[in-house]
């Protein structure tokens, strides 16, 4: 082995220690436990408040010595090492997991208890199950961030890719390393590529580099459009992950199909399904109502707000293309001046940098039209809470594709016509990833992936996520 890659060698070693997922498998674990026993507590709560008498609410601690078994049903699941989980999956196998384990617990003190202590302890973990749902993946996510800052995180990836075909992969893992994956190297057919690209080592693949690879027990490989030597590299991991350079053909309902001896794959499209339309519908529904008694009081708030700081009315009803092309009014509290289109006209006219910036985004970074109360409600998302009218009516759904405006549509091209097929959201994969701060083509990609994506799995987890960006305030201007 020559020097340069022994020096190699020994710069990946000391910088990636840790080759297995056992840490991290094990830092998630913690964060599940805890995320169920606070789940159960409030359940435990909710009892104790309705009849303080049928149970103690400091007797959910006791329920932490089925923490082991409950580890093991996530670990058949395949909750662990929880690395690059798709999200809709990891919030159905956490729903599915949290209600067998809580009837489990049920199940078990039937053993120990009479009739009368049993029955308010087996409503305490029923009511516990919604909790488990919701607080199982926020916390999953919570654990990602704090855990990715450290060393111990993560578990190396080799990327094989066909020229930069990979780049985008590796742009991505670096910039989020909570997704679980850490690039590297990057191994390329292109023999004239850069040394490295993002820090990254990059190199054509030849026996030294075999060696080093396989003394350093790399366990996971990320396949680009590679296609040299892919049965050697099938044998060499342990995982191979191959990413298609066609997202739009690949989605999760993908199933096996066997033409006679010919392997064929179908997928679905739920969203044109009577069955999954009617259950998206309810919940929309329910969610318009169990939020209202919040919603109202904070709309009123607003309103006065609007009121006392600026001339013109409390709504705005911009105009959007709604389902099938249909024109709806996608309501809003006021955050601009009662002017703003002539303003909009003159902007355009005599500023090119923010005639540059609306032409792209059709959005302003710091928009000069806004009041001062309406910088308030774009910060904080409140001036989209009129849109649980539009939810309760049927022209928008709590999630879907972000509804566009007329002169939007020419950005969309050939994808306008199945972006719109579907009902438009409040929130979406669009607005948990970065909102303003994503441009047209990404928005195009992950409005896509939704629709060819959705369950209802994915919703919750996508409602989940809205709340964590709403506090963050990211991409909100």
């Amino acid at each position: 082995m020559s020097n340069n890659e022994e020096t190699f060698k020994t710069q990946l070693r000391s910088k990636y220690k840790y080759t297995s997922s056992f840490v991290t498998g094990l830092t998630l674990f913690f964060f599940d436990a805890l995320a169920l026993m606070i789940s159960i507590g409030a359940g435990f709560f909710i009892i104790n408040f309705i009849d303080p008498s049928s149970i103690n609410f400091r007797s959910f601690i006791k329920y932490s010595i089925f923490m082991p078994f409950a580890a093991v049903a996530f670990y058949a699941a395949g909750l662990y090492p929880g690395i690059l989980l798709a999200p809709e999956d990891e919030v159905k196998k956490f729903s599915t997991c949290s209600f067998l384990c809580l009837m489990g617990m049920a199940l078990a003190i039937t053993t120990i208890k009479s009739t009368r202590d049993f029955i308010p302890i087996a409503l305490a973990l029923v009511t516990a199950w919604p909790f488990a749902t919701l607080f199982l993946p926020l916390f999953r996510e919570w654990a990602r961030r704090c855990s990715c800052k450290f060393s111990w995180w993560g578990v190396p990836a080799v990327i094989y890719t066909h020229g930069n075909n990979g780049h985008e992969i590796v742009k991505r893992l670096v910039e989020h390393p909570n997704f679980g994956y850490i690039p590297i190297l990057i191994i390329t057919d292109d023999k004239d590529a850069s040394d490295t690209f993002m820090d990254i080592p990059v190199r054509v693949i030849n026996d030294q580099i075999k060696q080093i690879l396989s003394e350093l027990k790399i366990k996971v490989a990320i396949v680009c459009d590679y296609k040299n030597d892919l049965e050697a590299i099938q044998t060499r991991y342990r995982y191979m992950i191959r990413v298609p350079r066609n997202q739009l053909a690949t989605t999760l309902s993908l199933k096996m199909k066997n033409f006679g001896g010919i392997l064929g794959f179908s997928s679905t499209n739920y969203l044109t399904k009577f069955g999954s339309l009617l259950l998206k519908r309810t919940i929309d529904i329910l969610l318009c109502l169990s939020v209202a008694p919040f919603a109202i009081p904070v709309g009123i708030f607003c309103a006065l707000g609007i009121k006392l700081t600026s001339k013109g009315p409390v709504f705005y009803g911009h105009k959007r293309v709604g389902q099938n092309h249909k024109l709806l009014k996608c309501w809003k509290f006021r955050s601009m001046c009662i002017d703003a289109d002539e303003k909009l006209k003159k902007i355009l006219a005599e500023d090119p940098v923010r005639a540059a910036e609306w032409e792209k985004d059709r959005k302003f970074t710091d928009d000069p039209r806004v009041t001062k109360f309406g910088k308030f409600l774009r910060k904080t998302s409140l001036d989209e809470l009129p849109q649980l009218w539009n939810i309760f009516t049927g022209s928008m759904s709590f999630v879907g594709p972000r509804p566009v405006t007329e002169s939007e549509l020419s950005k969309y091209g050939k994808y306008s016509d199945y972006v719109l097929s579907v009902t438009p959201g409040l929130s979406g994969m669009w607005q948990i990833s970065g909102r303003s701060d994503t441009g047209y083509e990404e928005r195009i990609s992950l409005d896509t992936y939704y629709i060819q994506n959705w369950s209802i799995w994915l919703d919750i987890w996508i409602i989940i996520k809205t709340v964590w960006v709403v506090l963050k305030r990211k991409g909100a201007y």
